[in-house]
């Protein structure tokens, strides 16, 4: 695909909406953009809404159908086939030709208030910078390979970074997805055909996103910012939640992905991944490069970074590993004291009776577990000193409420 449609500053990003079978959750999503606020006149909505041939897609149609959108033209899109959520996404990322940008939401979230001025004011920004590879409107509170809470660095911007792309609620100019689609079609070929030349299986990508299953885009396009250098901009306060309804990935709805939403935005100011300390890679790590920035006592050493302690021994490179595994021997330690994470290493702790962190060389790694809750000072840490008979006693209540 070439760029013929490329973004300028006067481009005005579609809003496409991905539906399938869920009527009460689209509903939901298009109240919300209604509510929105809009800088602009004449925004065009999307909604492309998958094959179903069941009274939940009759209804999903008729609710498009009769949605009143008042800020722009609307235009519903009926797939002829099932095309299954990736192709879906896929079939809905090749719009941005047509519109020079887009805004892409599933069915499942809620936006918040200036969702579009964050959008767009990120989307102007990024498509100056070949490094970045779409921005996101979600703002991760929760690390997806562990369970735990990740906090990024604040630095004075609005954004961070992480090599992670975003499935809840995502932005792409033409330009950003044309080369990852130039790279999936290729990538999709190779794999087809038998072939291993671009397949990534030394540990950069996550296991846990290597087997996602067969539906999923998203791994993908991590896939793609992993083997390109690409980053994905993320926001400070999120812009989308994640309602978790049921649907293709999830059998039961909860609210582990709720998020707090901006609810007013005024001035934004964006870094460039050269000049922002908040850059994590994959693994919800943040890069050696901008560790050493706020932590002296790092700046003799080349290592990795394996906070979390979720890498496979594959992806370490360099002669030193800053890791929350216990190794056999170590050059530095340190507590897990202040927050955010990176925080920990202004200095080290050589006199510490419960270290957390070691920089330690690489073969001296011992691959125990890294962070967990098993350890009760990594719960506390997380979630704040809660007394264990407390948390013992809530939790027996909770489960004797379940059980009535």
């Amino acid at each position: 695909m070439g760029i013929d449609n490329p973004m300028t500053s006067d481009t005005l990003p579609a809003i496409v909406v991905v539906g399938y079978n869920r009527p009460d959750s689209l509903r939901r999503l298009l109240d919300y953009l209604n509510l929105a606020n809009y800088r602009f006149d004449n925004i065009e909505l999307v909604i492309s809404l998958d094959f179903c041939s069941s009274p939940l897609g009759d209804l999903t149609q008729k609710v498009a159908a009769a949605f009143d959108w008042q800020h722009g033209k609307k235009r519903v899109i009926l797939q002829a086939t099932n095309m299954g959520l990736r192709n879906h996404v896929l079939a809905c990322g090749d719009l941005s030709e047509s519109y020079g940008a887009i805004i892409l939401l599933e069915d499942d979230l809620s936006v918040g208030p200036d969702f579009y001025h964050f959008a767009k004011t990120a989307l102007d920004f990024s498509d100056r910078q070949p490094s970045i590879g779409g921005v996101s409107l979600y703002n991760h509170k929760t690390n997806f390979l562990n369970q735990l809470p990740f906090e990024p660095v604040y630095d004075g911007y609005d954004n961070y970074y992480l090599q992670i792309a975003s499935s809840w609620g995502q932005a792409w100019t033409h330009a950003q997805w044309t080369s990852f689609r130039t790279w999936y079609d290729e990538i999709e070929k190779t794999e087809q055909e038998g072939l291993s030349g671009s397949t990534i299986a030394d540990g950069s990508v996550p296991k846990t996103v290597m087997n996602w299953p067969p539906t999923s885009w998203l791994k993908y396009f991590i896939r793609y910012l992993v083997a390109t250098d690409k980053l994905f901009l993320y926001p400070h306060h999120s812009h989308t939640t994640n309602h978790s309804d049921s649907g293709t990935h999830i059998d039961k709805p909860n609210n582990r992905w709720q998020v707090p939403l901006a609810m007013r935005t005024n001035s934004l100011r964006f870094s460039s991944p050269a000049d922002s300390l908040s850059v994590y890679d994959s693994h919800f790590e943040i890069s050696q490069e901008k560790l050493k920035q706020m932590a002296p006592a790092l700046n003799e050493f080349d290592f990795d970074v394996d906070l979390f302690g979720t890498k496979d021994p594959e992806s370490f490179t360099k002669p030193y590993v800053l890791t929350s595994k216990r190794p056999s021997a170590h050059e530095l330690q340190f507590d897990l004291v202040r927050k955010p994470m990176a925080a920990n290493f202004l200095r080290d702790t050589p006199d510490s009776k419960r270290p957390t962190f070691y920089l330690c060389q690489t073969k001296d790694m011992s691959f125990q577990p890294g962070l967990s809750l098993n350890n009760i000072n990594e719960v506390e840490y997380f979630y704040g000193h809660l007394p264990i008979r407390t948390l013992l006693k809530n939790t027996f209540k909770y489960f004797l409420q379940k059980r009535k």
